[in-house]
């Protein structure tokens, strides 16, 4: 499996512990309700301070592992007000978030260029690019299109029992193999099944909202 080479992001809230964040312990309904976007990219940006290119004054300060939930969400905060702006009931268009990821990028003189999409043929292999960079992937799981009837199911453990089902949501995808691939998700670990995924995005949605942040690098990437 092509993975990540470090871990996610541990937050902590009154002795439960999270894989990545959770947009369910940020404060305020609207952040509650239409925060996967600010969270998956709070996770990346954090991910990439520690192990990326450059560290960022963004996240300077911020405590090791296990964060207190208070310090994730003053973070996720002020990304929402300075770069990812939602709107509901929409939550955080795919664009905005690429805008918002390349004026961090810029403001903090770090080497990333983020763009929302790839041909929907080619999302896996940039997936699994990505993950070979040690750069974590914002994957959405799109809305439906044209009527909203369906979800695509996530799976846990290793024998992958079904344990919920979303859409017209974004998730961190950490890992990733000919089958699989593995997500954070309101501070847990899934698996989306790759055929799950493809089929969802051709019948209920499309490739224009379900895909992905790609991310390069601005020296040689």
């Amino acid at each position: 499996m092509l993975a990540l080479q470090n871990p996610s992001p541990v937050v902590e809230r009154a002795g439960e512990q999270t894989s990545g964040g959770s947009q369910r312990w940020l404060r305020g309904e609207l952040s509650q309700r239409y925060g996967c976007g600010i969270v998956a990219a709070a996770d990346l940006l954090l991910y990439l301070h520690r192990y990326g290119e450059g560290e960022s004054p963004f996240f300077r300060g911020i405590p090791e592992d296990p964060i207190p939930w208070e310090i994730y969400d003053f973070c996720a905060s002020r990304l929402r007000k300075r770069y990812l702006p939602l709107l509901p009931p929409f939550g955080l268009n795919a664009w905005v978030l690429a805008g918002g990821l390349n004026a961090y990028f810029r403001e903090y003189r770090l080497p990333y260029r983020a763009r929302w999409g790839v041909l929907p043929h080619k999302l896996w292999q940039e997936a699994g690019a990505m993950l070979a960079r040690d750069i974590p992937v914002i994957l959405c799981i799109g809305v439906n299109f044209p009527f909203p009837k369906h979800l695509l199911p996530l799976y846990q453990g290793e024998e992958h029992r079904e344990a919920c089902s979303t859409r017209a949501h974004y998730v961190t995808l950490t890992g990733l193999d000919r089958e699989w691939a593995r997500i954070s998700s309101w501070g847990r670990v899934y698996s989306i099944r790759r055929e799950d995924f493809d089929q969802y995005r051709r019948r209920h949605s499309c490739g224009l909202y379900s895909n992905l942040v790609q991310i390069r690098t601005t020296e040689g990437g």
